[in-house]
């Protein structure tokens, strides 16, 4: 699983802007990370995504999040048991 994982991931970070990618599983456990993207976020980046979930609970897809600040920009989107954190720079 770690081989696809990570070329995936490789793909996503090779994308003009990326400066991060991060996977993590439901649990808030870093998968991998590269870049920008520190493996100690996983947690806190799972959780938002379960919060933000709740806002619509009957909504067949989840919400993705983008999260905005000066220096990054990071979006947020879960699939299943799955969370994955891009960051970039701001436009």
């Amino acid at each position: 699983m770690e081989k696809p994982l990570d070329r995936c991931l490789d793909e996503v970070f090779n994308t003009p802007g990326v400066t991060g990618v991060l996977c993590a599983d439901a649990q808030g456990l870093c998968l991998s990370s590269k870049g920008t993207a520190h493996p100690r976020a996983a947690g806190v980046i799972t959780s938002l995504m379960k919060q933000a979930a709740q806002l619509e609970p009957t909504a067949d897809n989840l919400p993705v999040l983008r999260l905005e600040s000066e220096s990054c920009n990071i979006l947020i989107q879960g699939k299943s048991e799955i969370t994955l954190a891009v960051y970039k720079t701001p436009e």
